[in-house]
């Protein structure tokens, strides 16, 4: 069965607006708001050892606290960050909405951290290096090795192995994961403009980046509910051993 673009968008919704995907995206928006906090404490107390006080007093939400603290705080959201995709791919995939499956939080999560860090900057880097060469050869990395993640996080796999299968699960549906990906950009860049500018002419000073702040993770877990799907999907078009069923029935149709 070919990738359904459709299908996969309808039902990435369908497993995100559920008790399980409101939870994960409860703890994506606090860890953001604390990670932007570190942050932004860390500019501004750069900004004041350069001279520049008056910029870093300028950024919301900054903390009184030590720059060494702000950057080890920067550094354990990373992780925590790392946790909860882990997490989001497990619960996606099998579809759980009112509970998240069995190991989504314990099974093999070191492992997993690792190999989807270092495959992540395999895989970043494919990308790179394509898109310096006349750009298509990037979209074709990209698209090829999307699921490379999933087959970390899933089936427990090692980057190597989840890069070839990756590449060989997303042959024939190339265009279609192409067409998906750019339908989840375009819209994702459209709804994150159209809150920025509602946020900077509605809400004064810092208050304008709270929009923003708040839609980042909604559209950045839809994204890795899609990649779920359409993983989904092709994996049990190839023969492989299907996903545990939807507890609720997620649509499968257009």
């Amino acid at each position: 069965m070919a990738l359904q673009i459709g299908s996969a968008l309808e039902t990435a919704g369908y497993r995100l607006f559920s008790r399980t995907g409101a939870i994960l995206l409860g703890a994506f928006l606090a860890l953001l708001i604390a990670f932007q906090a570190l942050f932004n404490t860390i500019l501004a107390t750069t900004y004041a050892r350069l001279g520049y006080g008056e910029l870093g007093e300028a950024l919301p939400l900054t903390l009184d606290i030590p720059l060494s603290l702000a950057g080890a705080g920067v550094a354990v959201g990373s992780v925590v960050s790392l946790y909860l995709t882990i997490v989001s791919f497990r619960t996606f995939v099998v579809g759980a909405r009112d509970s998240f499956p069995d190991g989504a939080f314990t099974r093999n999560v070191p492992l997993a951290m690792v190999n989807v860090l270092v495959g992540g900057l395999v895989y970043g880097l494919l990308v790179f290096v394509g898109s310096l060469l006349l750009l298509i050869p990037g979209i074709f990395a990209y698209v090829a090795f999307v699921f490379m993640m999933p087959y970390v996080i899933v089936e427990d796999r090692n980057f190597v192995s989840a890069l070839k299968k990756s590449y060989r699960l997303s042959e024939g549906d190339r265009l279609a994961l192409f067409g998906l990906l750019f339908i989840v950009v375009a819209v994702a860049a459209l709804v994150g403009g159209v809150v920025g500018l509602v946020g900077a002419l509605a809400l004064p000073g810092p208050a304008s980046q709270l929009p923003t702040v708040v839609i980042q993770p909604l559209v950045s877990l839809y994204s890795t509910a899609v990649i779920a799907v359409a993983f989904e999907q092709l994996r049990g078009s190839d023969g492989a051993a299907p996903s545990a069923p939807s507890e609720d029935g997620a649509p499968t149709t257009v």
